[in-house]
Parts: structure tokens; sequence; C-alpha cells
């Protein structure tokens, strides 16, 4: 006799925190299709506690220059989108929302959108929000209150698009209370915003600036932890002050030059310095005494990369000389432009490190 097959429904008869963890590694979009299987997932999406939109699962047609066709299609994807993530955010059920993302290549247009999309998001009170936003060159961009007043938020992730130039980010006021986590990328950002960033974050610990314009004096703060500067800006001297700050990246762009004073880093551990030089002299005037390399005393492992021009060059010698030791250095990789006309600089920096273990020259194969 044939044993009947079983065709029993295993996935349905999961609990629903069970089948809402399933769906959370979905895009929204795929999450919501799941309430045509059967009664039991017809509003399974309403409770996932993920909910990712990505505009590049809605395709648009490219723009033809002889006719209107294209344009009414772009418009009817574009209205779907909004009219989808409307209909989500509106219709979710009362569970908690972890994470909310926008992605996708976005039009300008789409600033306005996004921004109801983020008031409502930021009222569900998730851990986080990450956004692509669309804006045009050099507009000043205002997020919802709700977004930087959000009690619930932990992690933050604001993507500018990179080919419309930078935006400036301006907020009237940020209490984010639980804010643990804040990356901004290719954003315009002044003293201003960080003064309210860093009193109104009490418990940030990782802040990472990728490609922004940083009109920035100074970053102070007793629990900040991580610090990343990748790529950045510099557009004024700089003082970074972090007693409980453990890892900093600070990377800059050839023929620029992007100075910082580094003080009270008591807990840091690791750190890399990527130093450029500047073709520019008036980028000197006025420029404060160098407190760079001192700055880093406490380090276990550090990255030095140095490209400077004379100028630089002597501020860099005298901050060394005048640096103490580094008690704590085990690990140094140190390089220079050319390694030659500046290894004065790098033995002079060997003389203040007494217990380290490994050295690497990154030689520059150019």
């Amino acid at each position: 006799m044939k044993r009947r097959s079983d065709r029993t429904d295993r996935i349905s008869s999961l609990p629903d925190d069970a089948l809402a963890r399933v769906l959370s590694f979905l895009s929204a979009r795929d999450a919501v299709r799941t309430c045509v299987l059967s009664k039991r997932w017809r509003n399974t999406w309403t409770i996932v506690p993920v909910l990712n939109f990505d505009f590049d699962e809605f395709p648009t047609e490219l723009v033809s220059e002889d006719g209107d066709d294209d344009i009414d299609e772009n418009i009817k994807e574009e209205l779907k989108f909004d009219s989808f993530v409307c209909s989500v955010l509106e219709n979710r059920g009362p569970s908690h929302l972890d994470t909310v993302t926008f992605h996708g290549e976005f039009m300008s247009h789409f600033c306005e959108p996004l921004m109801r999309w983020l008031d409502r998001s930021a009222l569900l009170m998730p851990r986080v929000i990450s956004a692509m936003i669309p804006v045009f060159e050099q507009k000043e961009l205002n997020l919802p209150d709700s977004v930087f007043s959000c009690t619930s938020l932990e992690l933050l992730q604001l993507i500018h698009c990179p080919y419309v130039g930078k935006a400036y980010l301006k907020q009237n006021s940020i209490a984010l209370a639980s804010l643990k986590t804040l990356m901004l990328v290719n954003l315009v950002l002044d003293d201003d915003f960080a003064q309210k960033l860093l009193l109104g974050c009490p418990v940030l610990q990782n802040l990472q600036l990728f490609d922004c314009e940083l009109c920035m004096s100074d970053i102070s703060s007793n629990v900040l932890k991580e610090l990343i500067l990748d790529d950045c800006w510099l557009l004024q001297h700089m003082r970074i002050s972090c007693p409980a700050l453990v890892s900093l990246l600070f990377t800059s762009c050839k023929n620029t030059i992007r100075i910082i004073s580094l003080e009270n880093l008591t807990s840091l551990v690791y750190a890399t310095i990527n130093l450029a030089g500047s073709d520019d002299e008036e980028v000197f005037d006025n420029l404060p005494k160098l407190k760079l390399i001192s700055g880093l005393l406490n380090a276990t492992y550090l990255k030095l990369l140095f490209h400077p021009l004379p100028e630089l060059k002597e501020q860099l010698e005298n901050d060394i000389s005048n640096c103490g030791t580094f008690c704590n250095l085990e690990i140094l990789r140190i390089g220079a432009w050319n390694m030659v006309k500046h290894f004065s600089l790098i033995a002079l920096f060997l003389e203040h490190c007494p217990v380290l273990k490994q050295l690497a020259l990154l030689l520059d194969r150019s």
C-alpha cells in the first residue's frame, strides 16, 4: 500500500512571531505579497519588525526625447511606490517596528514624499532608520522633527545621493536619548549642527562621517567611543576631545589639507591617520599650533600616512619632538609620500616608541 504524501503546510503552522521574523528578511513589497497565500497569511505582513522599502523594485523606463509616454510611465511607477509606502506605514499593526529603510535611486522630486515617510516611520518608534536622500545640490535639508526627537532610535543612517552634490543638513533641535550610532554621507555640517548633535545625543558612541564638508571647529564628547572621518573636507581647523574614544579613523584626499588637533584621547586604542598636504599656501595662514601626534599617546595600534608640504612637516616635527612617550604602542604602520624625503620624520617618531613590537613601512609605489 502506497504511503500517503504529507501535504501539511508546516510553515503556516508557525507562531506569528516566527512568521514575522521570516518575512523580515524580505523586501517590504515581497512581504506584503504573502497576503494572497491564504487567510493565515492575510495580515502577517502587518507585524513584520523590519520594513525594507526599495524603489528599485518599482522599475521606471528611461525618459525619451520625442514623446511623453515614458514620462507618464515614470510618474505612474513613482506614484505607485509612494502609495505603497504610505499604505504599509498606515496599516501596520501595533507590534514593535525595529527597522525601516528607504533605499534606491530616488529622483530629486522624491524629497518631499521621503520626508512624509520618515515622519510617519519615526512616529512608529523604530530602533533603526536608514534612508537614501535625494536633494538638489547645495539645498538646505531639514528632516522632520519627529526623526531627530525619536526616543527609541538607536541607529540613524542618512545617505545623501552622491550624484547631485552635497546638501546642507540643518535641524532646529536634536533630542535622541537612545541614539548610539549615527552615519552621515555626502552632507554639509556646521558647528551649530555639531553642538546640537553632541548635546542632544547623550549616549552617542559611534559617529561616522563619509564624504562630508565639515564647517566644524570642535567635536567634544565624554561618551563617544568610535569616530570615523572618511574623505571629509575640513573647511577649518578642528579640535577633537573625546576621553572615551577607543577607535579613530581620519583619512583625507590628496591636494587638500585637513588639520586636526587631538586632545584628551585617554582611552584610545586604535587610530588611522592619513594626513595630506596642499598646494595652496593660504591654508597655512593662522594655522594653530599643531597637536596631532601628541594626541595619540595612549594608542596600542597606529597607522600613519604623511604627505606633508614643508610648512606642515615643520609643525609635525615640533609636535613629535614634544609629544612624550608612546608607552602602549605595540603595532605601527607608517608611511610617507616620499619615504626618502620624510624618513627623518619617521625616525624621529620611532624614538618615542620604546615598547614597539611590530613595524611596517608603507611604501608609495608611484
